[in-house]
């Protein structure tokens, strides 16, 4: 029986809600034409690209990345500044509702399993705030107890230090170190759901 995604999740500071088509403008113009977010994405940064180039990348690459998850039953979500019950919004974060990344679950894009990977992509103006731990965890809450998904995999590349830390402080594990078929060094990290039996 296929499962009824939530309306959004909630976190201390973040509602993260569900990807829509109309979303992919924010994201390109807010991630992608963002060196700083962009920058592990090698391709996207050879000499002479346009952003009409990047564009069509991005349709290729992301867009169809995040059709695939939704089509097998993994969300995407869009990562919003939440609107806190009777609080100040965190001026750390930004306004209710102010766009900060996008977080979800994909088919594995990798030789090593069928385990599905978890992407996110922070604006760079959130980046060194925790927020990407924070997403994260939301969506590792909801994969494992809605989804019932075992076993998720984090593909990073090596130096990039940051998205390791968010992994590891998720309790991801290195898996292996590779070369990818682009030449650039990737780690591969895993992490595996609690046996419910154990309590």
């Amino acid at each position: 029986m296929e499962r009824e995604h939530p309306a959004e999740l909630r976190t201390d500071r973040l509602r993260l809600r569900p990807y829509r088509e109309a979303d992919f403008e924010t994201l390109f113009r807010e991630l992608v034409l963002d060196p700083a977010v962009i920058r592990f994405w090698h391709a996207y940064g050879a000499p002479g690209l346009t952003d009409g180039d990047r564009r069509a990348m991005a349709e290729h690459d992301l867009g169809s990345w995040i059709e695939e998850g939704i089509a097998a039953g993994y969300p995407t979500w869009v990562i919003e500044a939440a609107d806190p019950a009777g609080e100040a919004a965190d001026p750390a974060v930004g306004p209710p509702g102010d766009f900060a990344g996008a977080i979800g679950v994909y088919p594995a894009e990798n030789e090593w399993g069928p385990e599905p990977e978890v992407g996110y992509m922070l604006a760079s103006r959130h980046h060194g705030r925790g927020l990407a731990t924070e997403a994260l965890r939301a969506v590792i809450a909801d994969s494992t107890e809605r989804l019932g998904i075992p076993v998720l995999v984090g593909i990073v590349d090596e130096p990039n230090v940051a998205s390791i830390r968010v992994l590891e402080k998720c309790g991801f594990v290195l898996d292996r170190s590779y070369v990818g078929r682009d030449g650039h060094p990737y780690r591969r990290y895993v992490r595996t759901a609690a046996d419910p039996r154990r309590g």
